[in-house]
């Protein structure tokens, strides 16, 4: 059996965010982990795809024929999470489907979407309108329950220490004081806790719908990589919108996402603030700008206001 070489990048990145020992004690004991599913599933092994930091996937045929992705998580929790709602979401034709699953380990084996390119939001109305279509039938009604997503609240207050950590690092001091992150993340956080106790209806949220994990497939987008919520779908929209390049600004997004079914104007443009500034980075100059931009018009007295009282 030979196993692809692990590209260079997800080696830095995995190095980087578990930490010298733990990263490099994982990075040893995966080559004969692949192996081992390679043979217990009948897989054709192609390349180690070089994106991610948390998990390992590995494109691969199955006997029959299938292009196929197997997926080594950075640990069982978040593998069974994955598993539960790839397989909700498949089927609503949103999510790759899930061929193989271990138990034990989260390791698990799906269809690949082809041709699998990143939907990079560049475009216009027609790329607001595949999202809006992609939101539609992740919700979908009568599609199977996961079990025990957490609360948004959970995820979101994450969120918020990834950007305490960001505005605290010294490489990103100046242009933080520039974007004036200091002030904006205190009211970000004043407008999500508002957002969040103010929540009447509650979704099955992916909680990380943003570009990067969106897919171009036959006919439609579909999603990957979920980290799994309970909350307001709101929030899932607010975050496609925040992260993306353009060349629309966010007011056009949000202009053309105005009548969804599944939002509400006011709520959507209070989580495209709150994710404007907690998913803030200097070194994204495009993104950055865009939310700049939003985020110093936002007259915020005025968003809690419509948000409405507890």
């Amino acid at each position: 059996m030979t196993v692809p070489v692990i590209p260079e990048r997800l080696e830095k990145a995995i190095l980087f965010l578990r930490g010298e020992q733990d990263g490099r004690l994982w990075l040893d004991a995966l080559p004969d982990r692949i192996a081992h599913y390679a043979r217990e599933w009948k897989l054709e092994l192609d390349r180690v795809a070089d994106s991610g930091a948390m998990s390992c996937c590995v494109y691969a045929t199955t006997h029959d024929g299938t292009a196929a992705v197997l997926k080594l998580p950075v640990d069982q929790v978040s593998g069974a999470t994955e598993v539960c709602l790839l397989g909700r979401w498949s089927a609503a034709d949103g999510a790759p489907e899930i061929l193989e699953h271990d138990d034990e380990s989260g390791v698990f084996l799906m269809t690949r979407i082809v041709p699998g390119n990143i939907a990079w939001p560049i475009g216009g109305p027609a790329d607001s309108a595949k999202f809006g279509e992609l939101l539609l039938r992740l919700n979908a009604a009568d599609l199977p329950e996961p079990a025990g997503p957490a609360d948004l609240s959970v995820v979101t207050r994450t969120r918020i220490g990834w950007a305490r950590d960001r505005l605290a690092d010294p490489r990103y001091a100046e242009a933080m004081a520039a974007f004036d992150a200091t002030r904006r993340l205190a009211a970000a956080e004043q407008v999500v806790d508002r957002l969040l106790r103010t929540t009447t209806r509650r979704h099955i949220l992916h909680a990380d719908l943003q570009a990067k994990n969106i897919l171009e497939g036959p006919g439609h987008w579909y999603t990957i990589d979920p980290l799994g919520a309970v909350g307001d779908i709101n929030a899932e929209a607010g975050l496609w919108v925040a992260i993306q390049d353009g060349p629309a600004t966010i007011e056009a997004r949000l202009a053309q996402l105005s009548g969804h079914p599944l939002l509400d104007e006011n709520r959507l443009r209070a989580w495209t603030y709150a994710f404007g500034v907690i998913e803030y980075r200097s070194y994204l100059p495009v993104s950055g700008q865009r939310m700049t931009a939003f985020v110093s018009g936002m007259d915020v007295a005025d968003c809690l206001h419509r948000i409405g009282a507890t």
